[in-house]
């Protein structure tokens, strides 16, 4: 820390007291959130000097130590991952899920000084892209000029048999169209006769009263 705060003072003319604090307070950093919150003050006293120190690499702001010559121990703030090179994975899963190195893996390689293009998938690589793409693809013709075997046409698909149960009160009757509760919509019909067009109250077909 000592030394890279020498390098700033002697490239920059950079030796006010503002600036050393920041910088120590940043080294000192314990969490990604302080770590950049404080580099944003850098930048706004001098954005030369963020540049430097982000130029002199991420492995020297992480906190990172070797266990065997492929296994690393890498602390971001009070979190520790283990990044196995030698396995492409890591603890935290995303090394060998995208197979790409992850940021730990990516700080264990910037301490070891090593290229991190070999620790890629070949999927990513340039040359299996331009494979992708060279066995052309042709437009289909019109529907009316497929020629579907029949034994695709004729084949029918079913929904599944079984699957998660929705929430709440399984429906009883089909859900009807717009056409059918508008046209039921308006009729009335009688509880007494069970005709259409008037109630029981208007029934003209109750019986008598005696």
């Amino acid at each position: 820390m000592w030394h890279i705060w020498t390098n700033i003072r002697a490239k920059f003319k950079k030796g006010h007291l503002k600036l050393s604090e920041l910088y120590f307070a940043t080294t000192r950093s314990y969490t990604l959130d302080e770590f950049n919150e404080r580099m944003s003050k850098i930048e706004e006293n001098d954005p030369r000097v963020k540049a430097y120190l982000y130029d002199i690499g991420y492995h020297r702001w992480s906190r990172v130590r070797a266990s065997t010559d492929y296994i690393y121990t890498v602390l971001d703030g009070v979190r520790r991952y283990i990044v196995c090179l030698e396995n492409k994975r890591c603890s935290c899963g995303q090394f060998q899920l995208n197979e790409l190195p992850c940021p730990y893996a990516l700080a264990a390689l910037r301490h070891m000084d090593e290229s991190f293009e070999q620790y890629c998938s070949l999927y990513y690589t340039r040359k299996n892209l331009l494979r992708t793409y060279e066995i052309p693809v042709n437009s289909l013709p019109d529907e009316s000029k497929w020629n579907v075997p029949q034994h695709i046409s004729e084949e029918v698909v079913n929904p599944p048999t079984e699957g998660k149960r929705q929430p709440g009160r399984p429906q009883k009757e089909r859900y009807k169209t717009y056409d059918e509760i508008n046209s039921k919509k308006y009729k009335i019909s009688c509880g007494n006769c069970e005709g259409e067009g008037h109630n029981k109250r208007s029934c003209k077909n109750a019986p008598k009263k005696k």
